[in-house]
């Protein structure tokens, strides 16, 4: 093989280095659109009753929602639901913010103030009740009256309801049944529910340390008494 090749006799002949073939390039942004010229729509396309802005971040906000449910929030009629289970699933996704209450009290341990109270906020304009956070990021909902329509698309995705930023930290809900409970639960809250309207008063605020808190014990144990 060696004389074949007109090498030297016991000489080994090199193997030639195959070529490396050529990197395959992934086509740019301006080609794959550029198909859309041919009459393909380009890749990113939305299908029909996505919100053109889902998939994109607005004010910092990812934006996963479409409101094809609820398309027009001022013609929406809220369907039949389940008060009782509306109770359970506002306390499951609300009540650690929200009070219930005309005073704003909070009875839930682990539970803040950081959000308006929910009390009569069925009919309610937007940004009218008191609210204890004023200087976080974010701002507040405006030119809404909660209505079935607003809520049911605030509490799906609260930042593209509003197109803004919130202060709100709260994901929002997708399930259509879920956010029709905690409705007719909301609507509950007014003036004619005793057990959210008719309250005792406040007891005297102490402050809880020792020994504040023995003589303000003292003092409303006294009272109870007499």
């Amino acid at each position: 093989l060696a004389q074949a090749s007109g090498a030297p006799s016991g000489q080994r002949v090199p193997r030639p280095v195959p070529a490396e073939p050529p990197p395959i390039l992934a086509p740019s942004r301006a080609s794959r659109f550029e198909l859309s010229g041919s009459g393909m729509a380009p890749p990113s396309a939305k299908p029909a009753g996505v919100s053109a802005f889902a998939g994109q971040n607005v004010n910092g906000s990812k934006v996963r929602s479409d409101f094809s449910d609820v398309p027009d929030p001022a013609a929406f009629e809220l369907p039949a639901g389940d008060l009782a289970r509306g109770q359970k699933l506002f306390k499951k996704h609300c009540a650690q913010c929200h009070s219930v209450y005309p005073d704003n009290r909070i009875t839930r341990s682990g539970c803040t103030q950081l959000g308006p109270t929910l009390f009569n906020v069925y009919g309610r304009a937007s940004g009218e009740a008191e609210i204890q956070q004023k200087m976080l990021m974010g701002g507040r909902a405006e030119g809404l009256v909660w209505t079935a329509g607003p809520l049911m698309n605030y509490m799906k995705n609260p930042r593209q309801a509003v197109n803004g930023n919130i202060q709100m930290n709260f994901r929002g809900i997708d399930d259509f049944q879920t956010r029709v409970d905690i409705i007719h639960y909301l609507r509950s809250l007014n003036w004619d529910n005793a057990s959210v309207a008719a309250l005792p008063d406040r007891p005297a605020s102490v402050l809880p340390v020792f020994p504040f808190n023995v003589i303000g014990h003292f003092w409303t144990s006294r009272g109870a008494r007499a």
